[in-house]
């Protein structure tokens, strides 16, 4: 016997991962836990009842079959969305990109995907979905993709019609942009089609400039907030995508205060920098918790990250849910514009995510398995964390960056996360 592993100690407070709550408990209870976590029981130790009850004591077998089942419980089982890399040249030179020459081979060959390429990818796409166990919780998207899909319009202007023909406004259908491109024609295109435009737009304009610049160093956040405006005007759905760095993450709160006023928006994503795409200092994430927290109790009622606001529910215990997983990988066909296909699009470099062309049979790939395979709850370290089962495990290509595998802690991820619980429970 032993106790849970889901089971953690703060002071004389116990935390339930499994349950997502502090637990009513007796002092002797606290120090019978305080004393045998992380020890075996022995047979001639008296247990107490209560805590046989509630799980709290548990044999070796017992845990592992919980886990197995927590495992196969979030295992993703079916394909639900697709990205077109619609182009691979990108206008910008973004120093934080995670689109660059040492995990890409693409980038340096400045590829447009041809619209027949799209077509076969959104056709084959349809014929996976069709099969699909479709619960309440689900959805299907298709993404165009960069690089720059913008720099694109030739094939954009062929498959944002054809996608929408082939399938219902139940289907997202969404374009990253950096939006410096954006004509009156486009915005119609996206209009006419119920395509939500996702921006990326990082705080104010002296950050913003700092980091995302032309290739010639020329500024773009004027550009981007011109745009995004008329986006909004003629009702086409924008989401700001804030990447949080070290230049403005100090009062980070307010800064997307002064977007989401400006903008008239109700919603907005914050990006964690990737895992060892971006320098940053050793308080980055304990930093971005406080901002994050704050906006939300400052302005949620004006707007909100949804997924914040959902991983905040989660921590905080009122959403009792299992969280699935923060990387869509395992259920995602990446389509490179050769033809190529991937689970990331960020990882094109490494082996197991490539999983044949679109003229083969990619999708019996055994690697398909080891995205599929990929786990929180086979990782020690994720095991003994009191978010494990609010968390979503983080970002393949931040495990990736950090030691080699896609198995790895997410450091960025994975500490944001325990500094976000740590916040919202005052220890």
């Amino acid at each position: 016997m032993k106790i849970s592993t889901f089971i953690q100690v703060y002071d004389n407070r116990i935390w339930n991962a499994l349950t997502k709550e502090f637990l009513d408990l007796t002092q002797s209870e606290i120090e019978f836990i305080k004393y045998y976590k992380d020890k075996q029981i022995s047979n001639d130790v008296q247990l107490p009842n209560n805590l046989l009850r509630q799980n709290i004591i548990i044999t070796e077998e017992n845990e592992k079959r919980l886990i197995n089942d927590l495992k196969q419980l979030t295992r993703d089982k079916q394909i639900q969305s697709l990205y077109l890399i619609s182009s691979t040249a990108c206008n910008l030179d973004c120093d934080y990109c995670f689109y660059r020459s040492s995990a890409s081979n693409s980038l340096k060959h400045r590829q447009n995907m041809d619209y027949q390429v799209a077509k076969k990818a959104l056709l084959d796409f349809k014929k996976i979905v069709e099969s699909n166990i479709k619960d309440n919780d689900y959805w299907q998207q298709v993404t165009f993709y960069g690089g720059e899909p913008l720099l694109n319009k030739k094939m954009l202007y062929q498959a944002i019609p054809f996608t929408r023909e082939l399938f219902d406004e139940t289907t997202n259908l969404v374009i990253n942009t950096n939006a410096t491109l954006l004509e009156n024609e486009d915005i119609n295109l996206f209009k006419n089609n119920n395509v939500e435009v996702q921006v990326s737009l990082d705080g104010d304009k002296e950050k913003h400039d700092l980091h995302r610049k032309t290739q010639y160093g020329e500024p773009t956040y004027q550009i981007v907030m011109n745009n995004i405006k008329k986006l909004l005007d003629k009702g086409v759905k924008v989401l700001p995508m804030i990447t949080a760095t070290d230049d403005n993450i100090d009062n980070f709160a307010e800064r997307l205060y002064s977007i989401v006023s400006e903008l008239g928006i109700d919603d907005f994503a914050v990006n964690v920098l990737i895992t060892n795409s971006f320098g940053i200092s050793n308080d980055y994430t304990e930093k971005l918790a406080i901002e994050m927290i704050k906006a939300y109790k400052n302005f949620g009622n004006m707007a909100n990250d949804y997924a914040f606001v959902e991983l905040y529910n989660r921590l905080l215990g009122l959403d009792k849910t299992i969280s699935k997983g923060s990387c869509g990988s395992s259920r995602k066909i990446t389509v490179f514009p050769d033809g190529k296909v991937y689970a990331c699009q960020a990882l094109e470099k490494v082996r197991q995510n490539y999983m044949n062309t679109l003229n083969d049979d990619y999708m019996s790939n055994p690697n398909w398995e080891c995205w599929k395979n990929r786990s929180r709850f086979d990782n020690q370290e994720c095991l003994n964390c009191s978010s494990v089962i609010s968390c979503g495990g983080g970002c393949a290509t931040g495990s990736y960056n950090l030691n080699g595998s896609i198995y790895d802690i997410d450091k960025n991820n994975c500490e944001y996360t325990k500094k976000l619980f740590k916040k919202i429970h005052h220890i």
